[in-house]
């Protein structure tokens, strides 16, 4: 609903109505190759992000209805930024931005992107679905969600005014997005043991020209040289414990119960 470098990221996961059970050269987020917490978890102030501008970012919950304040303050510039929101923050780092994706009600999510250097909101969407991940692609926000009531994936373009939509297809959820030499890759994430488990690869004008097929349930993405390591999150089990290094040249896979990178997964 996902890159951090040094930095701990938590994210709440949809757990319903399916299971609860990401490195770019074009944009980096704030999930990292070496460590992603999910939790469920509520504090009263909720640590987020600080970003290479030394901006500190947190939220805290204002009321019961899931309306929030999100806080960025520089202690060096005096700079502070407040902004309410609705849903659940998560966010992602790039280089010239911040981008805060909120949950929503599940029907509807809220996007925001803000300016690091000066904390300033650049734009804000309303999109429609779970918010599954968040990437940085063609100089636009590139988010996927998964639209309930149509039962389709789908991958959102957001760039100034303009939101732009592809449909992915049914039956799964787009859950992480990985840049990878100029190409998009997407993990179509199973809903239930009969969907399907691939890797979809997009061009640069969001056609999906390749499919992958994949043996394991795949949710996270990793840069591997010039290939992916995927991370199984099991639809059965809600077990993280294989990965599978998959060949973007011929197309096959190698799987190993490693423990390296690490991302934990807590329910």
């Amino acid at each position: 609903m996902g890159n951090m470098n040094n930095l701990f990221h938590d994210r709440h996961e949809p757990k319903d109505p399916f299971y609860a059970s990401r490195e770019s050269s074009l944009g980096k987020s704030t999930r990292t190759t070496e460590h992603k917490i999910v939790k469920n978890t509520q504090t009263k102030k909720k640590k987020l992000l600080l970003d290479a501008e030394n901006n500190n970012w947190y939220y805290y919950p204002i009321d019961r209805k899931g309306k929030y304040d999100l806080v960025a303050m520089n202690e060096r510039t005096g700079m502070i930024l407040k902004k309410k929101v609705v849903g659940t923050p998560n966010i992602y780092e790039f280089d010239q931005y911040v981008v805060v994706a909120c949950e929503g009600d599940g029907e509807v999510g809220f996007v925001y992107q803000f300016a690091k250097e000066d904390l300033k909101l650049v734009h804000e969407w309303e999109i429609d679905g779970f918010i599954w991940d968040v990437n940085f692609y063609n100089d636009a926000v590139s988010v996927s969600t998964y639209v309930v009531d149509l039962d389709t994936a789908r991958l959102y373009i957001l760039n100034g005014r303009s939101i732009d939509f592809v449909e992915l297809g049914t039956h799964f959820a787009p859950a992480d997005i990985l840049v990878l030499q100029e190409s998009l890759y997407i993990s179509a994430y199973p809903l239930t043991e009969d969907s399907p488990k691939k890797i979809l690869m997009l061009d640069a004008e969001y056609e999906i020209t390749h499919e992958y097929d994949v043996s394991i349930c795949p949710r996270f993405l990793f840069v591997k040289g010039k290939d992916i390591l995927i991370q199984e999150l099991d639809v059965k089990t809600g077990r993280s414990d294989r990965y599978s290094l998959l060949n973007l040249r011929t197309g096959k896979e190698a799987i190993s119960r490693r423990s390296m990178p690490v991302r934990t997964v807590n329910f």
